[in-house]
């Protein structure tokens, strides 16, 4: 679903994970949704949509005033970009899956996508606010943020939305980040939070449904996949057997991410807002 339940596995280039989110699920968006109090939780793909773009509206409700350009970085298939170019803004979107890149055909004109990892792009433009909508967890914090400053305005933001561990601990150790760690190197590379907002409460319901999906799709077409009771699942079995065995690990990776109550243990799912120091002010 989310880009940040979403690792970015490709084969043959075909993102099996994509295809599970877009063509057994349907959705329109790859991130979490957001869900206020008493909203309903099932496996309802309409109302999954419909939190899904409440929080592409928290995403660009909380750009601030002044900001003209925006790099969305990791952009998945683009429906927090289209929605920021909607508002006027001019979005670069860039994503190292050549499969994104199929969603931004016929995208408005100041809305590009680029295929590139956020550590090899390279621009003469300078854009007011970088975006990481559940992608800052894809590199190296100090890789990320020496790129940010050196793609950001003089006093430009840099807004991420996504999942932070709670401590250094094994559990979820697929997300990288530690919450006090990175907002220690943030500071350290000219970042000053001037936002802090726990949404953990309001995207698990999206874990529950993770759930209910993978009991519903996933888990019995592994089964089917893998039985080789039928000859002709037998055959694709052999001839797919790359793709099922990452089916297989996604799987497991929504096993991981399909308890709400562990996950809020353990990791917190958090909007920040940082601003950029000026050059020559003071970093701590």
């Amino acid at each position: 679903m989310a880009t940040d339940i979403t690792t970015e596995i490709t084969v043959r280039e075909f993102d099996l994970q994509l295809w599970v989110a877009t063509d057994l699920l349907r959705l329109r968006s790859l991130h979490y949704g957001y869900w206020g109090n008493g909203e309903p939780v099932k496996l309802d793909f309409r109302i999954i949509r419909q939190a899904q773009a409440r929080y592409t509206k928290l995403l660009v409700s909380t750009v601030p005033p002044g900001v003209r350009t925006i790099l969305d970085v990791g952009c998945g298939v683009g429906c927090n970009a289209r929605a920021l170019t909607e508002k006027g803004y001019k979005v670069t979107s860039i994503s190292p899956d050549g499969n994104h890149g199929k969603f931004f055909q016929n995208a408005p004109e100041p809305l590009r996508f680029c295929q590139s990892k956020y550590e090899n792009f390279s621009s003469d433009e300078r854009y007011d606010l970088v975006l990481m909508s559940e992608s800052q967890n894809y590199f190296d914090a100090d890789t990320g943020l020496a790129q940010t400053r050196r793609l950001l305005t003089p006093g430009g933001f840099l807004l991420i939305c996504g999942m932070f561990r709670k401590k250094n601990t094994r559990e979820f150790d697929q997300v990288r980040n530690v919450e006090e760690e990175y907002l220690r190197k943030a500071q350290q590379h000219g970042f000053e939070l001037i936002e802090r907002i726990d949404i953990t409460p309001n995207v698990t319901p999206t874990l529950d449904i993770v759930r209910m999906a993978k009991e519903e799709y996933i888990t019995p077409l592994v089964s089917a996949a893998g039985n080789g009771k039928r000859w002709k699942l037998a055959i694709a079995g052999l001839l797919f057997r790359k793709e099922l065995g990452q089916l297989r690990r996604i799987q497991r990776y929504y096993e991981e991410f399909s308890d709400s109550l562990f996950f809020s243990e353990h990791v917190s799912y958090l909007k920040l807002l940082f601003r950029c120091k000026e050059h020559g002010q003071k970093v701590n």
